[in-house]
């Protein structure tokens, strides 16, 4: 299971990278497979941010779908991209930091929630890593560029919790997951 869920994720990581519409079912199906991985491991912020992550998936694919199809109709501001290549948009720094200061609240609720009532071995960086996932799913479907690094940082981190968790080929896609945020942001820029 881990490994379909993982090569389903990557798909739909590269995809979004790609900005291509078909990213988003898949990364979709990856949720739910990773859902039961995480919790047979008794990562519990996580198995809920893939219910989370679901709902945010189909927002952000509504959100292209409703762009691509504004393209399609030869909309003033992407008259020739392709339907797929949609443009990355600035993040104004007030909204940053708005949502990032919403996000930091959320997580410190989503790590209290599981020191009182889970067997979570490691809640303070479950919760954290699962509130900032979160956030940097926003601003991937807004299409913020540097949803990108702030997924690269929150790679990092994962990788080192999924070794602790035992969970070699996880950890060994979010290493990975490391150099396609990079990748992301590069190709973002573009």
């Amino acid at each position: 299971m881990e490994l379909i869920a993982a090569l389903f994720s990557a798909s739909g990581v590269w995809l979004t990278a790609q900005r291509r519409m078909i990213g988003w079912p898949i990364s979709l199906l990856a949720t739910l497979f990773y859902g039961t991985v995480f919790f047979q491991a008794h990562l519990y912020a996580d198995t809920v941010l893939q219910g989370v992550f679901s709902v945010a998936i189909l927002y952000g694919w509504a959100l292209w779908a409703q762009e691509k199809k504004m393209g399609k109709r030869g909309a003033e501001h992407l008259p020739t991209l392709p339907a797929d290549d949609l443009p990355a948009r600035p993040l104004p720094a007030g909204r940053a930091m708005l949502e990032t200061g919403f996000f930091l609240i959320l997580s410190i609720l989503w790590i209290l929630a599981l020191k009182r009532w889970s067997d979570d071995p490691t809640p303070i960086l479950d919760g954290g890593l699962s509130g900032a996932s979160l956030l940097a799913q926003l601003w991937t479907a807004r299409r913020h560029r540097v949803s990108w690094l702030l997924w690269s940082g929150i790679d990092v981190v994962y990788t080192g919790l999924f070794i602790n968790r035992s969970l070699t080929i996880t950890a060994l896609l979010y290493a990975g997951y490391t150099g396609l945020g990079l990748y992301g942001y590069w190709k973002w820029k573009r």
